[in-house]
């Protein structure tokens, strides 16, 4: 199983890499990128709505707010509407708008990628952001809420803040993306990945 994803943000279609074999999660395609595959998918192709409102490609007015804290309230994720709402407004996510998304095995994608999606055990997480620090002074971020994991804690929030990011998932992306229990998403932007290789 592949451990280093690479995830790159295109506003156009990519040449030398394959259309995703069907629409699904964002995170389901991080897990097939895991296991060799690398492939493109455009705002049609992703699926679960939390992801989509992460990633910027549903508008975020009323409606598909109050839409989405109904769903989080049926996947359990808020004890009400009120509670998804306020959740839903912590969120850092991509502005509206149209974008494709190619997922691989960072050595295979043929182009520059903007997140890097490193699966680590603690003591590799640790060594990595201790490098990073010791090389720039720049710090993990580790706002989490346990649901929208690859899509918002490790895509969104990294391309936003422009900051590394640390989350141990949450159900469906431990599931897709194929963790074992002792094993964390570590997201970087693509520059800071490469400023701090281990024992940097």
């Amino acid at each position: 199983m592949i451990d280093v994803v690479g995830i790159a943000v295109l506003d156009h279609l990519p040449l030398g890499v394959d259309h995703v074999l069907s629409p699904g999660r964002h995170c389901t395609f991080v897990g097939q990128a895991r296991q060799g595959r690398a492939a493109w998918a455009s705002d049609e192709d992703i699926a679960c709505p939390l992801a989509r409102f992460n990633l910027g490609l549903d508008t975020p007015d009323a409606q598909t707010v109050a839409r989405l804290s109904r769903t989080l309230v049926e996947w359990k994720a808020a004890k009400d509407v009120e509670t998804a709402g306020r959740f839903l407004s912590q969120l850092v996510r991509l502005p509206f708008g149209r974008r494709v998304f190619v997922y691989g095995p960072l050595a295979d994608i043929p182009f520059p990628v903007d997140v890097v999606v490193r699966i680590v055990r603690p003591e590799e997480a640790m060594r990595r952001v201790h490098d990073l620090a010791v090389a720039t002074a720049e710090l993990c971020q580790g706002r989490t809420g346990g649901i929208g994991a690859l899509c918002g804690d490790c895509t969104s929030a990294v391309l936003v803040t422009g900051r590394p990011s640390l989350s141990p998932g949450c159900p469906g992306s431990r599931r897709e993306a194929f963790l074992n229990e002792a094993e964390l998403f570590l997201a970087f932007p693509q520059a800071l990945d490469r400023a701090a290789p281990p024992g940097a």
